[in-house]
């Protein structure tokens, strides 16, 4: 496993290419923040996906949601399922669905030798009251560690929307948290 961090969208290129190549073992992936996902492929099919105690849909679900990870692959032989547990529309996702949803981010990955923020009160009243639509009454606290250690108000949005459940719900919160930023100008 290399140990270099690299944005989840590269990640997900070298499943695809397992995946081409028929590959059988099973792709583990890291986190930044240490958290593990497992993808057991048999014969160039995906047969489960594991995500901080999820599995398969719900486990692809918040895997889209990470900013960056590492990967190591290790062959070999893995018990074949008659069929993959995963719905149609993950497996479309983890096959390239995921290049449209990722690279729409346009968002830096955060870098844990970052500056704090130094932004308008303006500035983070709006990225802040985006997230309480979306977080609640938490919505404060996550900003307030978030412009502690992140750099841009965009890294910022970026970090805020993994705290939520699905990539929908977090491509919503950062359109919002757009929207409200370009109000200000």
């Amino acid at each position: 496993m290399s140990n270099d961090f690299r944005p989840l969208i590269e990640v997900l290129r070298e499943l695809r290419t397992l995946v081409q190549k028929r590959a059988s073992g099973f792709l583990f992936i890291v986190t930044e923040e240490n958290h593990s996902c497992i993808i057991r492929l048999n014969g160039g099919q995906v047969q489960e996906v594991l995500f901080r105690m999820m599995r398969n849909d719900e486990a692809v679900q918040r895997l889209a949601m990470v900013a960056s990870a590492k990967l190591r692959f290790q062959s070999g032989d893995s018990p074949a399922s008659a069929k993959s547990a995963l719905s149609e529309s993950s497996m479309q996702w983890l096959l390239g669905g995921f290049e449209q949803d990722l690279a729409a981010r346009r968002l830096p990955t955060p870098t844990p030798a970052a500056s704090p923020v130094r932004v308008d009160r303006r500035v983070r009243d709006a990225i802040e009251q985006a997230a309480v639509n979306y977080l609640g009454p938490i919505a404060g606290m996550l900003c307030d560690e978030a412009f502690e250690t992140l750099s841009t108000p965009q890294q910022v949005v970026a970090q805020l929307a993994t705290n939520l459940n699905s990539p929908e719900e977090a491509r919503r919160f950062i359109e919002d948290a757009r929207k409200a930023l370009d109000a200000l100008r």
